[in-house]
């Protein structure tokens, strides 16, 4: 017979299917709590290079960008700033932490910095984002080959004509190759080189005179002004 309803029976009778269901729904389990603001990501990666070796010295960043509106104004601004980067150790590999931030919705991953990166052997790696996988909270893990330079092989043949350290080997080794050569004079040549807007008189491997041509000096391969962060600082419009 069954119990009656309201009867004790009937009430702990509804208490042990309250709990079986409260069980099961554990057991079948609520999803993944999602990543909130603040919580702790780890980026991590690999250099390679053509041959799949690993390359040490590089270094990433991880950067995060937004667009909101100036306070007072109804021009929109851009904003990007490194929150943390790392240098690839003797197997090419790195690690960063980093967090999420509502208030900076997009992130991406830039394999350089415009002042030690090797423009001359290597091509600039593009940008990764890793936007979806940061707001899932799920560790990034990516690898980028990093690419030489289609004139590598003849300033690396050039380099090794010139002593250690001589000073033209180090205009080659920050420059690349000359945009034109010039007979300067006996046993001199003019060496320019249009992009930084600068010539050098060489002679043997020593510089002899600097030119700056006009126009003035422009910004360095790796980045023409291009790779500027700013602080990461709190508005109040997002």
């Amino acid at each position: 017979m069954s119990p009656r309803i309201g009867s004790k029976s009937s009430r702990r009778t509804g208490r042990v299917a309250a709990a079986a269901l409260g069980v099961s729904l554990l057991v079948l389990g609520a999803p993944a709590r999602a990543a909130e603001e603040g919580d702790r990501l780890a980026v991590r990666g690999r250099f390679i290079d053509e041959t799949g070796a690993g390359v040490p010295g590089q270094v990433a960043r991880v950067l995060k960008s937004r667009t909101y509106l100036k306070v007072g104004g109804l021009r929109s601004l851009d904003q990007s700033v490194e929150d943390g980067r790392a240098t690839s150790d003797g197997l090419g590999f790195f690690e960063i932490e980093t967090r999420r931030d509502t208030q900076f919705p997009y992130v991406y991953l830039r394999f350089f910095d415009p002042k030690t990166f090797d423009s001359v052997q290597y091509r600039m790696p593009e940008d990764r984002e890793i936007t979806k996988r940061v707001r899932s909270g799920r560790a990034v893990e990516v690898s980028v080959s990093l690419e030489h330079q289609a004139d590598w092989p003849k300033v690396k043949r050039l380099l090794d004509t010139y002593p250690p350290g001589s000073q033209v080997g180090q205009v080659l080794r920050s420059l690349g190759l000359p945009s034109s050569t010039a007979p300067e004079g006996p046993a001199r040549e003019l060496w320019t080189y249009e992009k930084a807007r600068v010539a050098y008189v060489i002679e043997g491997s020593k510089v002899i005179e600097t030119r700056s041509l006009p126009g003035g000096a422009k910004g360095a391969a790796t980045g023409d002004g291009k790779d500027e962060t700013t602080p990461a600082v709190r508005v109040d419009t997002p």
